[in-house]
């Protein structure tokens, strides 16, 4: 197996150690660290900018009449196209485990839709939310099954995506060219908010989960859905004391004995 060597005391460490045995190092945060520090350098080149100043990588891989810097952008650019490669089956299994329930959801709310039509739907008041029973009324399920159906659909586009960006860059890095940068789509970032907005709860426990991703992209979009939900769940919860409150007002008082 490939020996590296511990970035604090330079001991020679395994690929898959977390901490040095020697002086007890985080890896994985050194590592994550020069990923990111590199992810940068590779954006600052491919977009004009100036990149920071850096040591460069793999002496031993330079080719003959390359550069140090571009050395350490091909030696970069292949790990980052291994990396790709074992997330685009991962993105496409992901797409077609979302796709399908949320094209059945939103198939299931369109048709509910157009049975109830648009004109009921507008019928819905801010003050029927302070009865528990607006959970169960035709109207609202219509409404968060469409949402949800529409934001699953998005996010499975966005996935789709994403699957087929990364198969480019992984071909453009083969070819020797700058590959294509795998970003954040726009299609997963509204539609994840989407499901924040339709169903608090699930925009809630997807929001806390994708916190631990890598991506700083994503660690962002989640915390927009945790806000997003907490905010949904608290008016919520408030128009539901109010109710309960008003109901207590106008219970008549007990019979005297």
């Amino acid at each position: 197996m490939e020996q590296s060597q511990c970035p604090e005391c330079g001991a020679p460490v395994q690929p898959t150690d977390a901490h040095c045995m020697e002086c007890g190092a985080d890896l994985l945060a050194a590592r994550q660290s020069k990923q990111k520090q590199l992810r940068q350098q590779s954006v600052a080149a491919r977009t004009g900018a100036r990149p920071d100043a850096a040591a460069s990588a793999g002496g031993a891989y330079v080719k003959p009449g390359e550069t140090s810097e571009r050395t350490r952008m091909r030696i970069f650019d292949q790990q980052e196209a291994k990396q790709l490669a074992q997330e685009r089956v991962s993105v496409l299994v992901t797409a077609v485990l979302v796709g399908i329930p949320s094209i059945a959801l939103l198939v299931v709310g369109l048709m509910r839709l157009h049975s109830i039509g648009f004109s009921e739907l507008g019928t819905l008041r801010v003050g029927e939310f302070r009865q528990w029973a607006i959970l169960t009324d035709p109207r609202l399920v219509t409404i968060i099954l469409t949402g949800l159906g529409l934001a699953g659909t998005m996010c499975t586009a966005g996935l789709v995506r994403r699957g087929m960006m990364a198969g480019r860059a992984i071909g453009e890095v083969k070819r020797g060219e700058k590959p294509t940068i795998v970003s954040l789509s726009w299609l997963i970032y509204y539609g994840l908010l989407l499901v924040a907005v339709f169903c608090p709860p699930l925009g809630l426990l997807l929001g806390i989960l994708l916190k631990f991703s890598a991506d700083e992209d994503i660690k962002n979009m989640a915390g927009t859905m945790i806000i997003i939900s907490l905010v949904a769940m608290a008016v919520f919860g408030a128009n539901a004391l109010l109710g309960l409150a008003e109901g207590l007002k106008s219970a008549p008082p007990a019979p005297e004995s």
